[in-house]
């Protein structure tokens, strides 16, 4: 549980609010980079969907219509906040005290029951779950330290909080975490790694865009579930896999991965006049990858299924 304790966000940055999706974001982001993230953000309301969506990506997102404002707002309700990657160094935890403990001896619901993919011994802490692996190097793309902080909370009948500062002399905002929705993101070294790029002659190409932007609708589905469901925390991959015993795949066919492929799917799809085929072709490869990484039968041995994705709280 340390990795989840020493999460939290940044008490001496000021935020930013992007209009479109009213996210907020840390000013501890760089400037170029937070420029780039609220462009992503501001563009998904924009992203015209003429095409018909596929029925999974209906259901498995659970919307009626798929355009700008139902998957903004499908968005909005999961990712509330987002912090840097050096958002929890050791002078903001230890001198600034950004994380605090609002209640002890908290009652949770369905506390006997551990999430579905963390039940075993060998799996590791939602915090190393996150997308953005390949054979060669491990990325860290982004971590749900909302949902974290929630699993964290729970193993210890704890609630968690963390200050999130509104400005010079403004009295700091105290997020208490008392559901996965809690929405804190962390971005991660991987967002922005060449490695990771689609077009890297064009930073501010709309197939980067794409990219970044399935990413933070996989990191969303982590904010959903409850129970067994909590998290939809990712599982090791099996021997085999080009991924094989790294935290980077998914025992059910409605988590993060799913989410992530069908939503950058449906995004290539409006690319025809802003995509090079090239682009198009390195994102259709993405998307085969995480869709890769859902398995058809988990570690237990049972036929993989759609997780409840009702957010549980206290």
């Amino acid at each position: 549980m340390k990795k989840i304790i020493i999460s939290g966000l940044l008490l001496a940055s000021t935020c930013s609010v992007v209009n479109a999706s009213d996210i907020t974001l840390s000013k501890s982001i760089k400037s170029s980079l937070r420029s780039k993230i609220e462009r992503d953000l501001n563009l998904i309301e924009t992203i015209d969907f003429n095409t018909k969506p596929n029925d999974q990506t209906l259901k498995v997102l659970g919307l009626k219509t798929l355009d700008g404002q139902s998957t903004t707002n499908w968005l909005n309700k999961r990712v509330k906040y987002i912090i840097s990657e050096n958002a929890f160094s050791f002078f903001n935890l230890k001198i600034r005290h950004i994380l605090f403990l609002d209640q002890d001896g908290v009652d949770y619901p369905t506390a006997n029951v551990k999430p579905y993919s963390t039940s075993e011994s060998f799996q590791k802490d939602l915090f190393e779950n996150n997308p953005g692996y390949n054979s060669e190097k491990s990325f860290t793309v982004m971590s749900n330290i909302g949902a974290a902080l929630y699993m964290g909370g729970k193993k210890a009948k704890q609630v968690y909080g963390i200050k999130i500062p509104r400005g010079f002399l403004k009295k700091a905002e105290k997020v208490l975490v008392r559901s996965p929705r809690a929405g804190i993101i962390q971005i991660g070294e991987g967002l922005f790694a060449p490695e990771l790029t689609i077009n890297t002659k064009n930073l501010d190409a709309f197939a980067n865009s794409i990219f970044r932007l399935g990413t933070f609708f996989h990191e969303a589905r982590h904010s959903d579930g409850n129970g067994e469901s909590l998290g939809f925390a990712h599982t090791l991959c099996p021997v085999g896999h080009d991924y094989a015993g790294q935290p980077a795949c998914d025992e059910n066919l409605n988590g993060p991965y799913m989410v992530g492929a069908l939503m950058m799917a449906e995004m290539t799809k409006t690319c025809d006049s802003n995509c090079s085929d090239k682009e198009k072709e390195m994102l259709k490869l993405m998307v085969v990858d995480s869709l890769n990484r859902v398995q058809k039968t988990t570690h237990k041995g049972e036929v993989s299924k759609e997780w409840d994705a009702t957010p549980e709280s206290i």
